[in-house]
Parts: structure tokens; sequence; C-alpha cells
């Protein structure tokens, strides 16, 4: 008897969920070698330098001393009051806040990445050509982050528990990390059902994960053990864990029924939605909108919602490191870590660190809004404009010039909040226009930052861009990580230490390296063939 031919439809939403998943596995294996690579490295690292920067008792006193202090607080994490010497305790409080972070950062790219994004590219559209069920790449996508961070939990556990530290700690912190990486890998698949493209899935996703990282540091700031506000964010969860402290394996549970929630959640927005569209309507096209009368508008528009999201964002950052300086300039005076970091220049030296983490802050805007530009390339915006009148030497350096428009912005904002913030609790109105002032000097220092942007998009190598960004924040645990200090030497950020002093011939020696940049990335951008 004749079978019947089959018509190629999936007979199960999940159909050719693992052959997504060995797909995504090799696309992008560079990836998840470097991402799982670096943060193991610093999980191993840093322990060995907290035991040779810190060799006796008192200095890691004061240094857990300065660690009580509201920055350090929002910087890090929970005190426990417990063994607060120990090395295994520091790294816990010290360190999970950014590993979570930059955990959280991963997952939510990768879901994304291969969710909306091949979406909104028509990536998607190929894979659904062949027989695979209309759930199976999210599912597939959340899989492999479970993968990277199960990897990574098992790297950090084995490297630690080499180091010597309890084997049953070692694997709480590293559960602890990945546990709260998870919850955001979940809150990416959701954001990818709601919105229809990958810039306000991944906007929003990160947003939580800001809000997350505020919320556990005001709570912790309440109650340096953690406060009933510190429960609301996934990573008090973590570092409620306390490994090293007083180990307890309760809050994994919170961490694994919460991703367990959002992947059922994500599970049922997208049974409710068509292909290419988001549960939440878009806004459509407005027929009263003004017309873009030119190239440099069309990046305007195009970078207005990430310019907002991050203005936001970098004016609480600059409200709340201001507000600190009081906090700080009273423990100078019996801490003897501060005082002998801040004994030259006093309040002038926190301002300028936090100066520079600010800007370091905005480097990753600058390297995310140009981009851009690769993924326009790929969803044929760049096409359609290209098509047209214009060059794309035109196309790239007003992406860029916007996106330099958009640095000096934000840096005039979190300057502005710094110094509202550190004028309010210090009594000193002088200091709003100072730390403004100090803020915008960190412009030249973004201009190269947007050159070597530039130029990996010219090249098409992305990860160069953020390969900078990157750098960029481990300039900021020099210390910790006991680099040499000649290192922070190829920072443009870390070159400028305003309010501290204005170094006007870096300043002009920064700018004219980042014009050179631009202008090399503009011509072999203009040379090299589209996609």
């Amino acid at each position: 008897m004749r079978q019947p031919i089959s018509d190629g439809t999936p007979k199960h939403p999940l159909t050719g969920t693992g052959t997504l998943i060995l797909l995504a596995l090799r696309r992008d294996r560079l990836r998840i070698c470097m991402w799982v690579g670096w943060l193991t490295l610093l999980m191993t690292y840093t322990p060995l330098a907290f035991a040779s920067m810190y060799p006796t008792s008192a200095d890691r006193m004061a240094r857990v001393t300065m660690m009580k202090t509201p920055a350090g607080i929002i910087m890090g994490g929970p005190n426990f009051g417990i063994n607060e010497t120990d090395i295994g305790v520091m790294v816990a409080n010290e360190l999970m806040t950014v590993m979570i972070a930059a955990a959280a950062i991963m997952s939510i790219l990768t879901v994304i990445r291969h969710t909306r994004a091949e979406e909104e590219s028509g990536g998607a559209e190929l894979v659904m050509s062949a027989v695979i069920g209309h759930q199976a790449r999210t599912y597939a996508a959340l899989i492999v982050v479970g993968l990277m961070n199960a990897v990574l939990a098992l790297a950090m556990t084995i490297a630690l528990s080499a180091a010597g530290f309890d084997v049953a700690d070692s694997l709480g912190i590293s559960l602890g990390i990945t546990g709260a990486s998870m919850v955001f890998a979940g809150i990416a698949a959701v954001t990818s059902q709601l919105w229809r493209t990958s810039r306000a899935a991944t906007g929003v996703a990160m947003a939580s994960l800001a809000a997350a990282v505020v919320i556990r540091g005001l709570g912790d700031i309440i109650d340096n053990r953690g406060s009933r506000l510190s429960w609301f964010s996934p990573l008090a969860w973590a570092q409620q864990m306390r490994p090293f402290v007083d180990l307890r394996w309760w809050p994994l549970l919170l961490l694994v029924g919460t991703t367990v929630a959002l992947m059922l959640a994500a599970h049922a927005l997208e049974g409710h939605r068509q292909y290419d569209a988001g549960v939440l309507p878009s806004r459509g096209e407005d027929a009263n909108a003004p017309e873009i009368r030119s190239v440099f508008g069309l990046n305007l528009q195009l970078q207005r919602g990430l310019l907002t999201g991050w203005g936001v964002g970098i004016f609480l950052s600059g409200m709340a490191f201001g507000s600190m300086a009081k906090s700080l300039r009273d423990s100078i005076d019996t801490n003897p870590l501060l005082t002998r970091a801040f004994q030259a220049h006093g309040l002038d030296s926190i301002f300028a660190t936090f100066n520079q983490v600010l800007a370091i802050a905005v480097t990753a805007y600058v390297v995310s809004a140009i981009m851009r530009l690769a993924k326009d390339e790929q969803s044929g915006i760049a096409e359609a404009v290209l098509a047209r009148a214009v060059s794309r030497w035109n196309w790239l350096l007003s992406a860029v010039a916007v996106t330099l428009v958009g640095s000096a912005i934000l840096m005039l904002i979190a300057g502005l909040g710094s110094g509202l913030g550190a004028a309010s609790t210090l009594h000193n109105p002088d200091l709003v226009w100072r730390l403004t002032l100090a803020a915008l000097a960190q412009i030249p220092a973004l201009l190269v930052i947007a050159g070597i942007a530039a130029l990996s998009v010219a090249l098409r190598h992305s990860w160069i861009g953020w390969l900078v960004v990157a750098f960029s924040v481990g300039m900021l645990y020099v210390g910790i990580l006991q680099l040499p200090s000649w290192i922070v030497k190829f920072s443009p950020v870390m070159r400028v230490s305003a309010p501290v002093e204005y170094p006007w011939l870096t300043m002009f020696v920064l700018i004219v390296i980042g014009t050179g940049l631009i202008a090399a990335a503009g011509e072999i951008y203009r040379r090299r063939d589209a996609l």
C-alpha cells in the first residue's frame, strides 16, 4: 500500500530543535569560547590577585571596610559579617555582581541573536522553509545558552577548587552566577516575542538587567546584609546563597523556578503571534511624521530610541555616583586604603574615577550604535539608502557623526547627574558645572573609540569594537588583577583624568588619532563590496 506523500509540515512545534542546536553551536563556537574563557579566567585570577595584593589580615580588613561604603556595596555586594577577610568571602562579595552582569549580557545577546534577530534579518525564513517546528528556534536558543552557562559553571568550579577553595562553595558561587544568567536568558526569550525588532527586545532585556543591578544595590545599602528590596532582584538571590560564608542552596530554587516560568511564558507568547511580528503591535507608519531629508536625519531617527534609553540610565548612574562622594570623603580619614588612594587630590580623585567609569559605560553605547551599520547592511536598510544618491562614505560618516553627538550628550547628562548628586550631598553648587565640564573632557577619548568601531565595521570584524569595550572595562580592575600600570595608557578613557587635570596635549592627540581612524574607516568602507 502506498504511503501518502508528506507535505513537509512538521508534526510537532519542536521538530528540528536538535539540528538548530548543532547549527547554533557551529556558528557561535568562537563567541562561546571567548565568553566562557575570559569569564573563567577572571574568576580564576581574582583570588590569586587578592592574596597577593592584601597579604595580611589588616590589609584585607581595610579593603573590606572600603567595600562597606555605599559605592562599594553597589559595585560589590552584601556583607554578611562572617569571616570577612577570608579570600573566598572577598571574592564572593566583590566579584559576583560583575560576573552575573557579564554572564547575563552573554545570555541576552545569544538568545536575541538566534531568535528575533534571525527573523528581522530573514535568516529564520530560510530555516523555517525546512521541516522545522515553529517554536524550535526559541528552544534551541535557550538550550544553547543553557549549555554555555553549564560549561561556564563547570569551568569556574574546577578552577576555584584547583586553587584550594572548598568544592561545595565553589560550586555554589558558580551556580549562583550562571543561575542568575539563565533568568535573563528567559527574560530575553520573552522580550523577543513581545517586540518586533531585535533592538527593542535587546534594549528591554538590558534595561531589566540594569534595573536588577540598581535594585540590588539600593537594597543592600539599606541593609548591607540584604534588605527586603534586595529580594526583588535575581542578583540578590544568587548572592544570598552566601558562598564561602554560610552556603545555602534554597535561593537557587528561586533562580531555577523563575527561569522555567519565563521559558513557559515565552512558549505561550510565541504560540500566539505570527512570524516576523511581535505580540505587542508596532506603531507602523505615521502619515503625519516629518519627512527625513538627510542621511544624518535618518541615522538620528534610527538611534533615537537607543540614545533615550542610555540617557536615562547614564543620568541615574551619574546621580548615584555623585551622591556617594560624601560617604567616601568621610571614609578617607578612617580607611588607610582610601587615604593612600586619594591623598594627592582628595575628592577630585574620586570624581575623576567616577568620570572614567561613566565614560567607559558610554563606550558601549558608541560601539553598539556604530555596529548597527553592519546590521543595517544585513537587514536591507543600507541597501535601500545606498540605492539613492548617497555615497557609502556619507552613510558611514553620518552614522559616526550622530554617534559622536549622542556620546557628547550622554557625557553632558552624566556630568550633570554626577554634579547634582555631589552638590546635593556636599552642599557645594559649584560641583555641578565642574563635574559637567570634566565629563565633557572625555569626548576626545570617545572619538578614538568611535574610530575603532567604524574601522571594525569597514573591515567586517565587529569583534574588534567589542574587544575595545571589554579592554576598557578591564582597566577598572587593573589593581585587583595586578596588571602592569603601563597597560592603562592604552585606554583612551583612562588617559583623561579630569577634574584632577585637563591634559590638553593628550586630548588633542586623541582627536587627531580618532579623526584619522574614522577617515581610514570611511575609505575602506567606500572601497569594499557591500554584503
